[in-house]
C-alpha cells in the first residue's frame, strides 16, 4: 500500500487547452431560405469549407462591404 498511484487525478497540464478569447465561436441559430441554403452548399463544397465557415465568409464580406 505504499506504493504511489501514478494514474488519474488533477496533473499539471492536462485537459484542453483554452483558446484565445478572440478565436472562440458562438452558436448562432437562423432561418434561411432553403435555394440560398443550396447555393451555398455548392460553394462550399467547392471550396472546400463547411456550413460554419462558409456563413462565416459570408459574414465577413458583408461586413466588408458595409465599411
Amino acid at each position: 500500500m505504499g506504493k504511489k498511484k501514478t494514474h488519474g487525478g488533477k496533473r499539471a497540464g492536462a485537459g484542453r487547452k483554452e483558446k484565445d478569447p478572440s478565436e472562440k465561436s458562438v452558436a448562432v441559430t437562423v432561418t434561411v431560405p432553403n435555394e440560398l441554403v443550396v447555393q451555398l452548399d455548392e460553394l462550399r463544397e467547392k471550396e472546400g469549407w463547411n456550413r460554419s465557415q462558409a456563413f462565416a465568409e459570408a459574414i465577413r464580406w458583408l461586413l466588408g462591404k458595409k465599411s
